[in-house]
């Protein structure tokens, strides 16, 4: 699925660091009122289904999102703040994916 030198290209490293300000802008919008966030991930997930995204992708980028905060947080990330990240993942995730229509 992965080529040798794909963590080294230019656009995978691009493309990590959209996912990593995405997920960051989504869960700055975290709040009561979720209607906004929830249309913009919509909208994203339908994009993302235009490249050829394929919802069994998503479950790759969350744990590579998961991996890759546990590296670089260490012991600071304790189960709980594991815990916490999958949930706004599979928010995230499953709103895109709903985006998607699958």
């Amino acid at each position: 699925m992965f080529s040798e030198g794909m963590y080294e290209s230019p656009k995978f490293k691009k493309h990590a660091a959209g996912v990593i300000r995405t997920v960051n802008v989504a869960v700055g919008m975290l709040g009561p009122d979720l209607s906004e966030l929830a249309d913009i991930l919509k909208k994203l997930g339908k994009r993302h289904k235009g490249y050829k995204v394929v919802e069994a992708h998503y479950p790759v980028v969350g744990q590579a999102l998961i991996e890759t905060l546990d590296a670089a947080m260490g012991e600071k990330f304790t189960e709980d703040v594991k815990a916490a990240w999958l949930e706004i993942w599979g928010i995230i995730s499953s709103t895109m994916i709903a985006g998607a229509e699958y």
